[in-house]
């Protein structure tokens, strides 16, 4: 019975290990990837807001637009609530 104990949690222990193994670099690509993007330079979307129901979401975004405080808006589902983000 010890015996089966021990096989198993060897087992499990070279089967954990193998999974951090192979995660590690996955994570490190996806870090490198985004140190490329932050180098592109590319123009991000700025937070403005959030707003418990869609519609205000959405006539805010409106309302910047025509001021003239950004050009492009979207209203994205939060967890709670509605995010108003700009493209500048």
């Amino acid at each position: 019975m010890a015996g089966i104990a021990a096989t198993t949690t060897a087992v499990a222990a070279l089967t954990l290990g193998a999974v951090q193994a192979t995660a590690a670099p996955a994570s490190e690509s996806r870090a490198g990837a985004a140190q490329e993007a932050d180098t592109a330079q590319v123009p991000g979307w700025v937070l403005r807001g959030k707003y418990w129901q869609y519609g205000n979401c959405v006539l805010a975004g409106n309302e910047g637009v025509q001021r003239g405080h950004w050009d492009q808006f979207q209203c994205a589902s939060g967890t709670l609530q509605w995010v108003l983000w700009t493209n500048r």
